[in-house]
């Protein structure tokens, strides 16, 4: 499914009073992730599925989502890990059988969603090739609350080292972009506001036509002189 790349994590602040366990809090990370701002206007696989019964998915189909899957296929297990979160995000049906994103929380206007994103969207550099999803989440873990990772990637789908991580408040972004000294495994990592570095290739880009723009009539005006 569509919504399943391993360089996409929902990391949604669920409550505790229930005594939530860490299995039920990763399978409703999960799934909230799948429902999601970040995931749900994407999904082609899922808006087909909410379309069939006034957003209900069954959880027989949810277990079809690789991650969730791996994580339990009991529907009892993840209907009472639903049924523990604080988000209000998510709703089950009367006999727990299906799950739908809570009409109450309607997904935001596209404009409206991708200007609530800037300020709170990082690129951090840095990190070993080889590293897992679950690994960067955990260490992004300590750094706040964080709604979705996406892991760069090249055409060869190898992992770049970077990646692209959306806190959920602006508050929480500037605290990690201010904090000095950001390591992973005493590595040290390069860390801007996702604009910014949007802005710093578009200048790099710019320089390297220019300085090719330069060479080349350098090139012409030495070939004229012979």
């Amino acid at each position: 499914c569509s919504s399943d790349l391993l360089q996409d994590w929902k990391m949604a602040e669920n409550g505790t009073e229930c005594q939530m366990s860490d299995l039920e809090r990763k399978i409703c990370e999960q799934i909230e992730y799948y429902f999601g701002d970040h995931n749900l206007p994407r999904d082609k696989f899922l808006n087909e599925q909410i379309k069939l019964d006034d957003g209900w998915v069954t959880l027989e189909t949810m277990i079809k989502f690789n991650r969730l899957s791996r994580l339990s296929t009991d529907f009892g297990v993840i209907a009472g890990a639903v049924g523990k979160s604080k988000t209000g995000l998510l709703e089950l049906n009367d006999d727990k059988t299906k799950v739908r994103r809570s009409p109450a929380k309607p997904l935001p206007e596209l404009n409206e969603f991708k200007n609530s994103v800037k300020k709170r969207s990082v690129y951090i550099k840095g990190f070993p090739t080889d590293a897992s999803l679950d690994e960067i989440k955990t260490w992004m873990d300590s750094k706040g609350h964080v709604e979705n990772i996406h892991m760069r990637r090249t055409l060869e789908r190898a992992f770049k080292g970077s990646i692209f991580a959306v806190f959920d408040t602006d508050e929480a972004a500037k605290k990690f972009l201010e904090t000095p000294g950001q390591k992973y495994k005493d590595v040290d990592l390069l860390v801007l506001l996702k604009d910014d570095y949007f802005a710093k290739k578009m200048e790099e880009r710019s320089q390297r036509r220019a300085n090719a723009k330069s060479k080349s009539k350098q090139e012409k005006e030495e070939t004229q002189k012979r």
